[in-house]
């Protein structure tokens, strides 16, 4: 990504860079608090547009964090995204704009752009999604040794899922996991170069506790998307 310093940002950057297709892209943009910024994504060919709507989305990426969808369908603001961030464009040629920047607009912002289904097989450097991606859900038990030392972690793996707000939760026994004493914990989205994301999450838990338990199930979930789900029974370990 490219940088520029600005003193408005308290020396954080504003920048534009995209991955996706071929693209032709501007150098870094900063701007004042209060003002208006205009950056634009062009691509080699036209995205994919169906149902009305052109397959481009934008994404703020914040101090190296999981990028977040601002922007879907080229125009439409995602779910609690400030009335200031509007898309806009067509064809090849798409704006997002931020009228009235605050210093937390201070990011790297990144284009994402369908291709036509037409194009499965692309260059490493595209990004040929259609539309949400399920991951791929797998329930790891916890070791013999962790459970000879009175604890039990469970992970489940979230592998090659889009976008990157998928969520993942641990039911035991077909209920929320709601024990005082046991743990959840998630890692952050981690971009694959396929633009696919992937994630996982951990469940604690004691020993003896673990041993009590029938099954647990890891359910991913996004948006209006049917959730999904992967289920360990404990009688399927080797060790219980």
């Amino acid at each position: 990504p490219c940088w520029s310093p600005s003193e408005h940002f308290h020396r954080e950057p504003l920048c534009i860079s995209s991955t996706m297709l071929q693209l032709t892209q501007p150098g870094a943009v900063s701007s004042a608090v209060g003002g208006s910024v205009s950056l634009s994504c062009r691509t080699s060919r036209d995205v994919y547009y169906g149902g009305r709507n052109h397959y481009l989305y934008w994404y703020q990426q914040r101090d190296g964090g999981t990028p977040k969808l601002i922007i879907y369908l080229a125009i439409n603001r995602q779910s609690g995204i400030p009335a200031r961030f509007t898309g806009s464009g067509s064809k090849s040629d798409f704006t997002l704009t931020i009228s009235g920047v605050q210093a937390e607009d201070a990011a790297v912002y990144y284009c994402q752009s369908f291709c036509s289904k037409l194009h499965t097989q692309t260059k490493k450097s595209d990004w040929c999604l259609l539309g949400d991606v399920a991951p791929t859900l797998t329930v790891l038990p916890p070791s013999s040794e962790e459970l000879q030392q009175g604890k039990a972690t469970l992970m489940c793996l979230a592998n090659k899922g889009f976008p990157s707000d998928w969520s993942l939760a641990w039911k035991v026994d077909g209920s929320s996991s709601s024990s005082s004493s046991w743990e959840e914990s998630r890692s952050p989205g981690v971009l694959e170069k396929d633009g696919h994301y992937s994630w996982s999450s951990t469940l604690r838990l004691p020993a003896d506790q673990w041993r009590k338990v029938g099954s647990v199930t890891c359910e991913a979930t996004q948006g209006s998307q049917t959730p999904l789900s992967e289920t360990l029974r404990r009688d399927q370990c080797s060790q219980s």
